[in-house]
C-alpha cells in the first residue's frame, strides 16, 4: 500500500508543479511572425515582414521592410538590393554592411521601404556582396497589436552598419 501511496503523492505534485497561471498569453508578442531564409550557411535572414496599413482594405501606397541580417562569414558582407520579383520597387535606408557576428536591423527602424506592391505576402530577392542571393515570401502584417509602434517609413539616417 505505501508504493501506491509514494507513487500517488509524486504524481499529484509533478502535475501540480508543472502547471503555471501566471503567464498571459493574449498579450505576448510571437517570436517570429516574418520570413527566414539562408544563403551559403553564413548569411540569414531572420524576421521579415512588410509593415503594411492598419486597414486591409486599403493597402498602403508604400510599406516598411523590416528584418533582421547576421553574416557569420567572418569578414563584412553588403546588402546590395533587394528587389521584388513581378515588379514593385525597394528603396533601402541606406547602405547596409553586415559585420562579422552582428546582428543587423534589430530594433524599431526599417532596412527599407517597398512600393508597388499588394497581397498578402511578397516574394523578394535580398542580393549581397560575392554574387549571394536569397529568395524569400515576405509577409504583410497590418499595422495593429505590436506591430502599431513601429516606424511606418525608413528614418532618413541609415540602419546601423
Amino acid at each position: 500500500m505505501r508504493p501506491i501511496v509514494a507513487a500517488t503523492v509524486v504524481v499529484v505534485l509533478a502535475v501540480s508543479g508543472c502547471t503555471k497561471t501566471d503567464i498571459d498569453y493574449a498579450h505576448q508578442a510571437p517570436q517570429n511572425d516574418g520570413a527566414n531564409a539562408d544563403v551559403a550557411g553564413t548569411l540569414h535572414l531572420r524576421n521579415a515582414f512588410l509593415l503594411g496599413a492598419a486597414d486591409p482594405a486599403s493597402p498602403a501606397p508604400s510599406m516598411a521592410l523590416y528584418g533582421v541580417l547576421v553574416n557569420e562569414s567572418g569578414r563584412p558582407v553588403r546588402l546590395e538590393r533587394v528587389t521584388v520579383d513581378g515588379g514593385g520597387a525597394v528603396q533601402l535606408a541606406g547602405p547596409v554592411t553586415l559585420p562579422p557576428d552582428q546582428p543587423v536591423g534589430t530594433g524599431n527602424r526599417p532596412i527599407g521601404t517597398v512600393s508597388g506592391v499588394r497581397g498578402e505576402s511578397v516574394p523578394m530577392t535580398f542580393a549581397f556582396s560575392e554574387g549571394k542571393t536569397m529568395r524569400v515570401r515576405v509577409p504583410v502584417m497590418l499595422r495593429a497589436g505590436h506591430y502599431t509602434s513601429l516606424s511606418p517609413a525608413p528614418a532618413s539616417t541609415p540602419p546601423p552598419s
